[in-house]
């Protein structure tokens, strides 16, 4: 069961969050906390982060330069299958908003508030 979902830029910030569960911390500190996790991996390991455990949940990840997109699921959760979402939810991202990253830097934030729209869409379909 997918409890939150993140879109986070390169540089950390937020600029979608959508709570369906058990996860109340702030967005933006939640986005920090795992931009700084991703980087450290890639840093020391070389690699990019795809998952970060603990004993009843996770984080899944899906990182493509511009954009990490993050969801927060029960640990039981099949990874293949949380990542096929994570692929569906990253192309109507970007189908929607194909110039998401010039509407970030402009600060026009608010113009993916819409976007919880298609993704109980997408949620509901898998």
């Amino acid at each position: 069961m997918i409890h939150n979902l993140y879109i986070i830029r390169s540089n950390g910030i937020c600029i979608f969050h959508e709570k369906f569960g058990s996860l109340e911390e702030d967005p933006q500190s939640i986005a920090g906390f795992l931009t700084a996790i991703s980087m450290f991996s890639k840093s020391i390991i070389g690699e990019k982060i795809k998952m970060l455990a603990t004993k009843n949940f996770k984080f899944v990840f899906k990182t493509d330069g511009k954009f990490t997109f993050v969801t927060f699921v029960d640990k039981s959760d099949n990874s293949d299958d949380t990542q096929r979402v994570l692929d569906n939810i990253k192309n109507r991202f970007y189908h929607k908003f194909p110039r998401a990253e010039n509407e970030c830097k402009s600060g026009r934030l608010q113009l993916f508030e819409n976007f919880k729209f298609d993704l109980e869409d997408i949620i509901n379909k898998n």
